[in-house]
């Protein structure tokens, strides 16, 4: 049995850490001995009251985007550093988890809409799930989410939304395909089951259907012949930026190792007559 470790290197290239506005630098990994890298970085938002914080009225900024550029260098100091690439990876276009916090201020008729995306990028569905003053089941009303009653200060009523919207996510006739919606304290984060789905998402009003994403997923794809090798760039490294202060991880795939030859020994024997 061929190994996978045989055809791939996989290395951390930015360690666990909360990365800001400011952005953070991998280390530099040499390409010499490799035709190809994939850089996979994932951001997510520490703050798990970050969705009823903002959608109860008090100002919270949220992990909307997260942007990952591709760097060459000649050296594994990061000497003569120039970008190769950008990638931006936000909650309207694709990521694998994000959460919908609805306020008290919500009324009848304001939507939320979620397209799904298959793993190679191919939009599979685009949903729109509105809300109404009536009705508690979901399923039963179509893509509604009840609201239930508005009470001014009721958190109640918050907490009832979100298991109303929660639940018709989940619906397996009315649902989001790939996804699965948990609803806990005064919001509802949606994520991918399988981790081969991606969603994006929007709202009719992000005052009283707060956005915002948990968790980001990118990746940066280079070819060694991409470098500017008449010039000596030999080496690759990620840079991320995020929105807000996330915590974030990244590593590096490298493949298409260049290695020698097995050499099969052959003896021959031969006798006289």
């Amino acid at each position: 049995m061929r190994k996978l470790s045989e055809d791939v290197k996989v290395d951390i290239a930015i360690w666990p850490q909360s990365v800001t506005s400011s952005g953070t630098t991998s280390t530099y990994f040499k390409m010499d001995n490799y035709s190809r890298a994939k850089f996979v970085w994932c951001s997510n938002d520490t703050n798990s009251a970050y969705l009823s914080v903002s959608a109860g009225g008090t100002s919270a900024q949220l992990l909307t985007t997260s942007t990952g550029t591709l760097l060459q260098a000649t050296s594994e100091t990061g000497a003569n550093s120039a970008t190769i690439g950008t990638a931006t990876v936000s909650m309207y276009t694709r990521v694998i988890e994000f959460g919908v916090g609805p306020a008290l201020a919500i009324t009848e008729g304001e939507t939320v809409s979620i397209t799904g995306y298959d793993i190679n990028g191919d939009s599979v569905t685009a949903l729109t799930f509105t809300a109404t003053s009536s009705g508690t089941a979901a399923a039963s009303t179509g893509r509604n989410f009840s609201t239930g009653a508005t009470t001014a200060g009721n958190t109640a009523n918050v907490s009832s939304m979100c298991t109303n919207l929660a639940a018709i996510l989940n619906d397996a006739t009315y649902g989001v395909p790939g996804a699965y919606a948990t609803a806990v304290s005064g919001a509802v984060t949606i994520r991918s089951v399988s981790g081969e789905n991606m969603f994006s998402v929007t709202s009719s009003n992000t005052t009283t259907l707060t956005l915002g994403a948990t968790r980001i997923m990118g990746m940066l794809e280079v070819e060694a012949s991409q470098l500017t090798l008449s010039s000596s760039f030999t080496h690759v490294a990620i840079n991320v930026v995020n929105e807000i202060s996330a915590f974030t991880s990244a590593y590096i795939i490298r493949s298409g190792r260049r290695r020698k030859m097995p050499v099969q020994m052959v003896g021959a024997l031969a006798t006289a007559d």
